[in-house]
């Protein structure tokens, strides 16, 4: 099943690009619905790379185990404004998820999630789940956009 969420953040392409750059980022715009902690530390450095992957534990609101994620970013196209990753987990076996991005205005740009989920039987709740995580994730952008200054 493919989900599709979508918005409009008061910034820069730029600005978002660095923000999206940087796995706290992730941790912050995921918090505290979901949490990831790296299975090795170190794994999660201050830039993603592309072509390595990236074993997390992750957490529903930050202590309920859910299992091990593993994110492997396939794609970073800055002329396309778009991110590619792959990722599976102990109950979504694929949760590929890419993002896409364009600034329609100066200091506005409109963003979209879309996630490929397959997980079997529980495939109709996690693209449930989905949706109400990247709306989450999407208030929290806004927040982290508006508010950090890093």
């Amino acid at each position: 099943m493919l989900a599709r969420i979508s918005t409009q953040f008061a910034c820069t392409e730029s600005k978002l690009w660095q923000k999206l750059s940087k796995p706290e980022s992730l941790q912050f715009v995921a918090s505290p619905m979901l949490g990831f902690t790296p299975v090795e530390p170190g794994v999660l450095g201050s830039e993603w790379e592309v072509g390595r992957d990236y074993p997390l534990k992750l957490y529903f609101l930050k202590f309920i185990p859910l299992g091990r994620h593993t994110i492997q970013l396939v794609k970073v196209d800055r002329d396309q404004k778009l991110i590619s990753s792959r990722e599976s987990g102990l109950l979504a076996k694929v949760w590929n998820h890419d993002i896409f991005f364009q600034e329609i205005e100066p200091g506005l740009v409109s963003y979209t999630d879309e996630i490929e989920i397959r997980a079997g039987w529980l495939t109709p709740l996690i693209w449930l789940f989905a949706h109400v995580f990247y709306r989450h994730r999407q208030r929290r952008w806004k927040v982290l956009l508006r508010d950090r200054q890093k």
